[in-house]
């Protein structure tokens, strides 16, 4: 019996005492709460083509899911608008929160006149500051941080709540190079880092949603990002879902070896290799 297997006996014994507790009393099944951008959000199907992967993911866990993704949010605006204080006052003991960024975290913070501005965080995982001025979130001066120094904030806030932190990387773009998509992304990168650094779970999203893709080809799956090439359609945005499924089933970490447990009868049916 390997070590491995060992530690996610154990830490399938502790998901279930935060879990379940006192078997005396009525048990609850852990939730899972979204924290990203418009990649993952839910879209009224009735006024836009658009949706995000996060609107299917209930259909394929059997845990709660609730999706607080929101358009237009990096690490630092979604902290800085109160939409992170909001997500934690709802996480229990046992919860997972996972967190997927880097979409709108690119850029230079405080200078140009593009919305960025005020959500561009720092590259890397290192502890580099910057003072600007933010002119959207009503703090004046700001220090801005780095993208991993943002991450180690958040997965601080949920372990502090007794939730599961869970990191992941960001869907793609339609990157295509010569019938081939781009496969490797900074914000990706620095997320695994922060998470290994961190001890704690990620989700190679991105890795599983390229290869998904790619496997359709660069025509088909230009189809299904109708207006530009970041946001999906329905059937983009199951392609997502599906990736970020089997990024859980993949995963090699106790958090994701947790999560893995909820993953329902529909779930188990995406076949795609590790």
């Amino acid at each position: 019996m390997s070590f491995s297997f060992l530690a996610r006996v154990v830490f399938v014994l502790q998901l279930a005492l935060a879990v379940y507790g006192n078997p005396t009393r009525t048990t609850r099944l852990p939730s899972l709460y979204l924290c990203s951008d418009s990649t993952a959000s839910n879209y009224d199907p009735q006024t836009t083509v658009i949706q995000g992967f996060g609107y299917y993911l209930h259909d394929y866990l059997s845990i709660p899911v609730h999706n607080l993704a929101r358009a237009g949010r990096s690490t630092r605006s979604f902290q800085n608008q109160g939409l992170w204080a909001q997500l934690l006052a709802m996480v229990v003991p046992g919860d997972f929160v996972v967190i997927e960024m880097g979409h709108n975290d690119n850029g230079t913070p405080g200078t140009g006149g593009d919305v960025g501005k005020d959500r561009a965080v720092l590259p890397g995982v290192g502890e580099e500051t910057i003072v600007v001025q933010n002119t959207t979130g009503g703090t004046g001066s700001e220090t801005v941080y780095t993208f991993g120094h943002y991450l180690r904030g958040m997965i601080k806030d949920v372990r502090k709540r007794g939730g599961i932190p869970v990191l992941s990387g960001m869907v793609p773009t339609m990157a295509w190079t010569n019938g081939t998509l781009q496969t490797s992304w900074p914000f990706t990168e620095w997320a695994r880092q922060t998470a290994e650094s961190e001890r704690t779970g990620f989700i190679d999203h991105t890795e599983y949603s390229v290869e998904m893709f790619q496997g359709l080809g660069e025509t088909k799956s230009l189809t299904m990002f109708p207006e530009d090439h970041t946001h999906t359609n329905a059937a983009g945005a199951t392609v997502n879902t599906e990736s970020f499924v089997t990024g859980i089933k993949c995963g090699r970490s106790l958090q994701t070896g947790g999560l893995s447990m909820f993953i329902n009868h529909k779930g188990r049916t995406i076949k795609w290799k590790c």
